[in-house]
């Protein structure tokens, strides 16, 4: 990716404006998805955010991310989070939940597997992994409450109770996003 082309990406994601991404992105969205996508690892917090509201805005548009290329960016997150991908998912979570709430269609196959990392022994996150999964769980909001009552128990625990308060912070307000 040439220095012009992120000069350009980067003023439009400070700016939040979401028609400006699609322009951009329309000729190359296989490149911007996978900038983004790469973003999300990053080490500040700022461009983490902005790589999920972008990979929001680009998947949300169903003219320009297809179901099967939707379907296989959240196959390749959900990857990440496997220990033997060997990756390091900083971001993934939160990306994931996104792509969900703008997707809806996409609920029914990939929000189990979401679930599952908060409340199945073998798949849950620690850390800031686990935290970025709570606040997923919170963006796609009501539709956890509907399909994993399992869930709502967990954010309501870790509202609670969760030893670090950044986590019981974001579990209180995901909590309130799911039971709306």
């Amino acid at each position: 990716m040439n220095a012009a082309w992120k000069e350009q990406i980067d003023p439009v994601l400070a700016q939040d404006n979401p028609e400006a991404l699609l322009h951009l992105a329309r000729p190359q969205t296989a490149r911007v998805l996978r900038y983004l996508t790469e973003r999300l690892c990053s080490a500040s917090d700022e461009q983490k955010w902005r790589a999920v509201w972008g990979l929001g805005v680009l998947v949300g548009d169903r003219q320009l991310v297809s179901q099967e290329l939707a379907t296989d960016l959240l196959r390749r997150f959900f990857w990440t989070l496997n220990d033997e991908s060997g990756a390091v998912p900083w971001g993934v979570p939160e990306a994931i939940g996104e792509i969900l709430a703008v997707r809806p269609e996409l609920r029914e196959a990939f929000l189990p597997m979401l679930c599952s990392l908060l409340t199945d022994e073998d798949m849950r996150q620690t850390g800031a992994i686990e935290r970025g999964v709570i606040w997923a769980l919170g963006r796609v909001g009501s539709p956890v409450a509907r399909r994993a009552p399992d869930a709502v128990e967990a954010l309501r625990v870790a509202s609670e109770t969760h030893p670090d308060c950044g986590s019981r912070e974001v579990a209180a307000r995901s909590l309130a996003s799911v039971l709306k």
